[in-house]
Parts: structure tokens; sequence; C-alpha cells
């Protein structure tokens, strides 16, 4: 199949949120932890347990950012005579997606997340996901303020992947053709 045309289309989107904080609405309180005789400082609040709960205590601000993309492509049909093109899609979505901590004074960028649906096959298709971290790890395998590829790595690390296919079943398809009696799964009669 000759491809005659391709069309790529990205959507960015940007989104900004902001919580304030309502601490003075919270009660400290020291606690002493069994056998250790360390304190431990609590939050309780008098809206917990109430319909619609306890605001949150810590400020938060951040700006998130998120691109879709798709990519089809216009080829020449075989079988049709009239040269007619059929539109493919080689890609229906691939989302790239982070968040900014602008109120945060560390780690301040989320991990990387990735999706995709790719069509293989018919009404089979894959789908991908992932997560990527911009952030190093210490020795302790806990997350610091250091760049992955400032500490020699590269410059996003792989957290979590995931790939499954999904099909699409309908009784159509297992309908038997007239033209040969019907003895089996056999395809359907174009109408």
């Amino acid at each position: 199949a000759k491809v005659q045309a391709v069309r790529h289309v990205m959507r960015p989107s940007v989104s900004y949120n902001i919580n304030p904080s309502f601490d003075q609405y919270y009660e400290r309180l020291q606690a002493e932890n069994g056998m250790m005789r360390s304190e431990e400082e609590e939050f309780f609040s008098r809206f917990d347990g109430t319909l619609f709960g306890a605001p949150g205590r810590v400020f938060s601000s951040g700006l998130g950012l998120s691109l879709q993309n798709n990519l089809e492509a216009k080829v020449m049909d075989p079988e049709n005579e009239d040269g007619e093109l059929k539109k493919v899609q080689w890609i229906k979505s691939l989302n790239l997606s982070t968040n900014y901590n602008l109120a945060g004074d560390s780690l301040q960028l989320s991990p990387l997340r990735v999706s995709g649906v790719i069509p293989i096959y018919k009404q089979v298709d894959l789908q991908i996901n992932a997560n990527l971290d911009p952030y190093a790890l210490n020795a302790s395998n806990q997350r610091i303020n250091t760049f992955n590829i400032e500490n020699g790595g590269s410059l996003l690390r792989l957290t979590n992947a995931g790939a499954r296919f999904n099909f699409k079943l309908s009784s159509t398809d297992f309908e038997k053709s007239k033209e040969t009696g019907g003895d089996g799964l056999v395809e359907k009669e174009d109408s």
C-alpha cells in the first residue's frame, strides 16, 4: 500500500491547580510511640468524619502539562479499483503528561506518564503505558533531588511499564456463510 498523505495531530494542554492551606483547622498532638519511646506529631481536624471531610492541611500549587498525539495516513486501497484512498490509523493515541509542583522545595517534577493505543490488525489494538522518572535514586532506592542524567544515568528512568492487547468481538464475527452451507467459523457474506 502506497502512502499518499500522513497526518500527525498534536493537542497540547496546560492546567493550573491551587489548594489553599487550612492548617488553622488542625490540632497538633504529640503521641508516644510504644516501645521506642519516641514522640511523633500527629494532626487532627474537627472536620474529620464529616460529610465533606477535612480540608487540605498543606498548601499546593501545580502546573499540569500534557500532549495528546495521533498519527494517520491515507494509502491506496488495493481492494478498490477506482484508486480511492483509505484512511489508516498508525497510532490511535499517544499521550504524555506530567506535573510541576510550584509550591514544593524539592522533587518538583512528577514522573512522565506515557500511554498509547496502537492498532495491530483489524480489531486488535496494543495498549502501552509507562512511567519515566527524571530524578535519580540514592543507595536506599529513594528519590533524590538530582536529575538522573546529572547522576550518570539516562535522561529518564523507567519505573513502570505495561502492555496489553485488546480486541473486539461481535456476533457477526461468528455467523455462518451462506455460500459454504455454514459448517463452521468462516467469513461472513458481504452485502
